[in-house]
């Protein structure tokens, strides 16, 4: 199991939000966990999320920075549930993905 937190400021906007992207595993066959792991589902996530609330999709620029990568292929790197609530935007092992502890539909998921 892997995962990957982070964090992202929208626009100019000076709030930052925290993140959380689990997953079974990340190809090491890229150029940024920032641009061509985590930005992709990051904005799927938030896209849908505005779509659903009848707000147009995000034209700001996404600064996005990673905080850490964990992967450990001989001791399990799950959390519990419960830590869903405490991220602004959350993609769990089960590819379902949350913001503000709150669960979207996306269709297939976070892949």
């Amino acid at each position: 199991m892997t995962f990957i937190t982070f964090i992202y400021k929208i626009g100019n906007n000076p709030k930052t939000y925290y993140g959380k992207y689990n997953v079974d595993y990340v190809s090491d066959d890229h150029e940024g966990l920032d641009n061509f792991v985590v930005r992709p589902i990051l904005m799927r996530g938030l896209n849908e999320y505005r779509k659903q609330k009848n707000l147009p999709k995000l034209k700001a620029k996404i600064h996005l920075g990673i905080l850490s990568f964990s992967n450990n292929r001989y001791i399990p790197t799950f959390s519990s549930k419960k830590e869903i609530k405490t991220f602004d935007f959350y993609c769990d092992y089960d590819e379902k993905i949350y913001m503000n502890g709150k669960q979207i539909h996306i269709p297939n998921g976070c892949g």
